[in-house]
């Protein structure tokens, strides 16, 4: 079973979000600020990290930076998943080493899913 954690600070995102991935066969576990995240990163093993931008306390590129860092969790895929879709954001992502950028208003909470599957293959 694959392990994702979904970096998302909407509370009824992380419902619907983590409600999907478990209904179609992921281990799914959520954090609602950078800092969680961070530390859920370095405890756990996770195979894809969806995260968003706009987050408490550390926002989505330093968290991204922190993982793309780090020796023992750097191979973690991170996808970004945010409403901020101005080209910048899309460079500066991927200068930092995301693995791929999805603009949440652009995608089905479905379709999020089997791009998911679709990287973990």
């Amino acid at each position: 079973m694959k392990k994702i954690l979904i970096v998302e600070d909407d509370p009824m995102l992380v419902e619907i979000y983590s409600k999907k991935f478990i209904s179609d066969g992921f281990d799914a576990d959520t954090a609602n600020s950078g800092a969680e995240a961070e530390k859920k990163i370095k405890s756990g093993k996770f195979d894809l990290v969806l995260l968003d931008l706009i987050l408490p306390e550390a926002d989505g590129f330093e968290v991204l930076k922190k993982i793309k860092g780090d020796p023992s969790v750097k191979n973690t895929k991170v996808v970004i998943f945010s409403n901020l879709s101005q080209e910048e954001d899309k460079e500066k992502a991927a200068t930092l080493g995301a693995d791929d950028f999805l603009t949440k208003s652009d995608y089905t909470p479905s379709e999020i899913v089997e791009h998911v599957k679709e990287m973990l293959v």
